[in-house]
């Protein structure tokens, strides 16, 4: 299902109107130029820019839905609709290099913010789809569906997941559980954490402090929920469905 076929926005319309006479010297410092986007530096600052510019082609229906509704559900992680911007770079850091970092202006510490960030995005996100104009409203599967599996936000929270998943592996693999019950204690299907252990153990991928904050987690006891919460488990089968299906059609 394509949510988001086509973007509508502003168009650019050559001006043919006669004008007034004008020095050289107007016409010299008049003359339009077109300045080259900067490169980004880095893989964190491409996924960034990436984020950013979906959402803000989805950014026109967001607005005429806040105008119909009067009311948005994103806020809950500090911070409102204005700085999704803001929030899908904290995503993308995190997604590439495991960044920790609270911009100032959140409500909650890292990694915890995480998880009311990513509810901010895709309540932004549904609430455009939701208002995109001559659009049959689509149902809760759909949007599912659609987020997870389509866009290039809810690849980047499969990204965060697997990062915030694999500190907590290595936590638990470090007190000596078993992969049957790292299995067990993470909610994941059984032989997960066996088929991730031996490349995770060579190629963490994780830094030392969202190691830390994992092992304060199960030092106290709790179950550590936070990366159950960015991914619904439904989700996980059908991306893993069609990461196999994809990977079987590329043999033939």
């Amino acid at each position: 299902m394509a949510l988001v076929d086509q973007a509508s926005g502003p168009a650019l319309i050559d001006y043919n109107g006669e004008e007034g006479d004008d020095s050289v010297e107007d016409e010299a410092w008049s003359c339009p130029v077109t300045f080259p986007a900067p490169a980004p530096e880095s893989e964190a600052d491409a996924l960034t820019a990436q984020l950013q510019q979906e959402a803000q082609l989805l950014r026109p229906w967001f607005d005429e839905g806040l105008r119909t509704r009067g009311r948005t559900s994103v806020g809950t992680s500090g911070k409102g609709a204005d700085s999704v911007d803001e929030m899908l770079r904290v995503l993308a850091r995190f997604a590439v290099d495991g960044e920790l970092a609270v911009p100032d202006g959140f409500s909650h510490p890292m990694p915890q913010l995480l998880r009311f960030i990513t509810d901010d995005v895709r309540d932004f996100y549904n609430e455009a789809a939701i208002s995109k104009p001559g659009s049959k409203f689509p149902t809760p599967q759909e949007l599912l569906d659609w987020f997870f599996l389509e866009t290039v936000a809810g690849e980047v929270f499969y990204q965060v997941r697997e990062k915030l998943l694999a500190a907590d592996m290595l936590v638990l693999t470090a007190k000596g559980l078993e992969d049957d019950e790292i299995d067990v204690r993470l909610s994941l299907a059984k032989g997960t954490t066996a088929a991730k252990s031996v490349g995770l153990l060579k190629s963490p991928g994780v830094k030392r402090e969202l190691l830390q904050k994992s092992a304060e987690v199960f030092q106290a006891n709790q179950p550590n929920r936070l990366s159950w919460t960015i991914v619904p488990i439904a989700m996980r089968d059908c991306r893993d469905e069609r990461v196999a299906a994809r990977a079987e059609a590329g043999k033939g």
